[in-house]
């Protein structure tokens, strides 16, 4: 019975490790995060090269946009598999969601770089690139949460192509008018609806706040324009 017992032993030890985990161990390295940053700089060239005459906001906010698309189509898809993921921690990341939090991670770190280069003004957009990457980075190393992690990535991105498509249309000269405002008043819509283990609830939390911070001063400009006026404005800044 001993000897039985080994052989099985001997026998399960030599068995092939499961190919999902072969499959996504790639998104983990290094390497990954390395040519998902080089990609969306080499995206970047390509635009500027493609649209000399734009400057170099205009090309950042092109790589804003197609972020925004893919995580919020890829991250919000992962909201309504099966079931509610965050009532499932213990799911197992799939190569999918790896894939697009190696996209992503490569994104804001190449994003960071061109806002330490060009508008070091912006405080909180950096805190906001900072704690986005550091959540990330933390989430695509952890066996499970993946599901988690990559829906609440999609319900925070889900309103960057409207805000992308409201600075075009005002560098275009389309504001004053009507498709402006309507654009604008979908992205005030959309971003006041409710978003979506302790480990990764601590790990968003930061990011949570950000937005909240970008929704603070957003609820200023939204009062200030299309609510109570200057009046308005100065009772929320007002203590």
């Amino acid at each position: 019975m001993v000897e039985q017992d080994i052989v099985i032993t001997s026998i399960d030890l030599k068995l092939p490790p499961d190919p999902e985990e072969e499959y996504v161990t790639p998104y983990n390295s290094f390497l990954a995060i390395v040519i998902s940053f080089m990609l969306w700089a080499i995206f970047y060239q390509c635009m500027r090269f493609l649209l000399p005459s734009k400057c170099r906001e205009y090309h950042c906010r092109l790589l804003s946009f197609l972020h925004g698309i893919i995580s919020a189509f890829v991250g919000v898809n992962q909201c309504f598999i099966i079931d509610v993921p965050f009532q499932h921690p213990e799911w197992r990341t799939t190569s999918s969601q790896r894939f697009l939090m190696v996209c992503s991670l490569g994104y804001f770190i190449h994003d960071l770089g061109w806002i330490l280069l060009y508008d070091r003004n912006s405080k909180l957009m950096i805190a906001h690139h900072v704690y986005s990457a550091f959540a990330l980075q933390r989430m695509l190393y952890k066996p499970n949460s993946g599901a988690q992690a990559t829906c609440a990535l999609g319900c925070m991105e889900i309103t960057n192509p409207l805000l992308q498509t409201r600075w075009f249309l005002r560098s275009e000269g389309f504001y004053p008018s009507s498709v402006f405002t309507s654009v604008e008043l979908t992205f005030f819509l959309v971003f006041f609806l409710p978003k979506n283990d302790w480990d990764f609830r601590i790990l968003s939390l930061s990011i949570y706040v950000m937005s909240w911070m970008f929704l603070i001063n957003m609820s200023k400009y939204f009062v200030h324009k299309y609510g109570l006026g200057c009046r308005g404005l100065e009772i929320l800044i007002s203590p």
